[in-house]
């Protein structure tokens, strides 16, 4: 069976590791000076070095041949060797994911601490995923980590520092991994290539290091996928069978396209690619980092495609697109929904060199809610004068739509009864996603729409507030925009509940006359 590439090429010494010179060069000075701590947290995302460095930790401290002051493992002496053949008795490796309770932190370290090294000089304990341990295993573990014997040496990692209690941090020299930058990893994969005797376009290897977010371990992972084609020169369109490759010219094209306000090109492109066996989520993976790097270049005054508005308009349509893919029986289908809507409704495509769409058709005034306007039975209804007055206060008068349409965000086509039919499926969608917001939302309800404005009326204003919250304004966004099929500018007021008392005075003072006397 032929080894994987990640364990083939995984670093023998501090200086092969990929970044992470924060972390190499502190643990480097410690072996080097003597001044090593008893126990040591590594934590960050998966496949970026953290066990590597715990290996490499292990093996530097146990090495026969290693000079005072230096801090590489000689990889010669007989314990390097048997380091690497994996029969070295001192270093411990144990998956807390599989050993999560307190009687497998008894068994594998609190009564294995107590014998000295058979071999070594340290007896090293590597606990990988210890998010993973229960309460009572890290309890267990907290006396022994807090006061080891001079002889050993833990080295914990996680991807979830958050789940690792306070009183276990506390106690360890905390490092924090970070992701491998995208040249760094192309860098490392070329290297891979070269001593496996394989030519592989750089193209193939920018789109494993973005489809890795940072991960090396996934890069090689799928770099090992790519040199299984047995091929001495890996193109694109060969690589293509195995990765989800995005060429950057069909970006430019569909960008051009967008700008010039061509759908039908843009459409016939999309569904040129998907025919071909692209995949829709990596192209639009794509589209929102190109988009995303020429908002940053029209924010810097750079040359850019779209004016600021226009790509911050386009990438949200971009990121609900992205959010719907799975929902869809059509992979394409919420990408070219976002393209339409954003040329035919927006209008915001247009550049300096392409004429602007046509100004949208005006839209009849917004529908105030019946509370507002007092046509309700009196016996049952405050002084409508008392309600006018809150709404008059809280409301802003109704403006043109060029004034609502606030950064030519598109105008809301569905109606107010459409979305006031629909504002439970809105509040569903939410409960899915955050548990306490719907309960806030359900007091709520449309009342009316101004534009591209959906003004939402609360009977509390810690409801209405609970909206000031970017993430779950965005969130209630989302809802709409998957239920009605169009993302409103959401705007909050608060019309307050009539008083009891005061309603019941108001309905006798209707009735019969007369004044209310304090």
């Amino acid at each position: 069976m032929s080894e994987t590439l990640y364990r083939k090429y995984r670093p023998a010494k501090f200086a092969d590791v990929a970044e992470q010179e924060h972390v190499v060069k502190t643990i480097q000075n410690q072996i080097a000076s003597g001044t090593l701590a008893h126990a040591y947290l590594f934590s960050g995302p998966r496949g970026i070095g953290k066990t590597t460095i715990a290996r490499l930790l292990a093996k530097a401290v146990n090495c026969l041949k290693r000079q005072a002051g230096e801090s590489e493992p000689c990889g010669t002496c007989d314990h390097c060797l048997a380091f690497a053949e994996g029969r070295f008795l001192d270093t411990v490796e144990i998956d807390a994911a599989s050993n999560t309770g307190v009687d497998n932190v008894r068994e594998n370290v609190i009564e294995n601490v107590r014998f000295v090294p058979q071999q070594g000089k340290y007896k090293v304990f590597i606990i990988d995923e210890v998010h993973m341990l229960s309460t009572s295993a890290f309890n267990a573990l907290l006396k022994t980590l807090e006061e080891p014997p001079a002889h050993v040496i833990f080295i914990l990692a996680t991807t979830e520092l958050h789940k690792i209690p306070a009183t276990i941090i506390s106690r360890c020299q905390h490092f924090d991994f970070h992701k491998i930058a995208a040249p760094e990893m192309i860098v490392r994969l070329l290297a891979i290539t070269k001593k496996e005797g394989i030519e592989v376009d750089e193209e193939v290897l920018r789109v494993i290091a973005k489809i890795s977010e940072g991960c090396l371990r996934d890069a090689e992972s799928l770099l090992g996928q790519v040199l299984s084609l047995n091929d001495k020169h890996i193109t694109v369109a060969l690589a293509s069978m195995i990765l989800p490759v995005t060429t950057i010219a069909l970006v430019s094209e569909l960008i051009d396209f967008i700008a010039k306000q061509d759908v039908q090109a843009a459409l016939t492109k999309i569904s040129s690619f998907v025919t071909d066996g692209g995949s829709v989520k990596h192209l639009t993976d794509e589209l929102i980092e190109a988009i995303r790097e020429d908002l940053l270049s029209s924010m810097a005054g750079s040359k850019a495609v779209f004016e600021a508005a226009g790509a911050r308009c386009l990438l949200d349509l971009l990121l609900t697109a992205r959010g719907r893919h799975s929902l869809s029986t059509l992979p394409q289908l919420p990408l070219e929904l976002a393209i339409v809507e954003f040329v035919l409704g927006s209008g915001l495509a247009s550049t300096s060199n392409v004429p602007p769409a046509p100004s949208p058709a005006p839209v009849a005034p917004p529908i105030m809610p019946r509370a507002a306007t007092g046509n309700v039975a009196s016996l049952v209804t405050p002084r409508p004068a008392a309600v006018a007055k809150i709404v008059i206060a809280d409301v802003p008068p109704p403006t043109s739509n060029a004034a609502d349409n606030i950064d030519g965000a598109a105008l809301i086509t569905f109606t107010l009864a459409e979305i006031q039919d629909k504002w439970e499926r809105c509040c569903d969608y939410v409960a899915d996603r955050n548990i306490a917001l719907p309960m806030g939302l359900r007091t709520g309800k449309p009342s009316a729409i101004n534009g591209a404005k959906l003004t939402i009326t609360f009977p509390y204003a810690f409801h209405a507030d609970a909206l000031k919250d970017g993430k779950n304004l965005r969130l209630l966004e989302d809802a709409i925009a998957s239920v009605m099929m169009q993302r409103p500018m959401i705007v909050t007021e608060v019309v307050p509940v009539p008083d009891k008392e005061e309603e019941t005075v108001a309905m006798f003072t209707d009735a019969f006359g007369g004044n209310v006397v304090e």
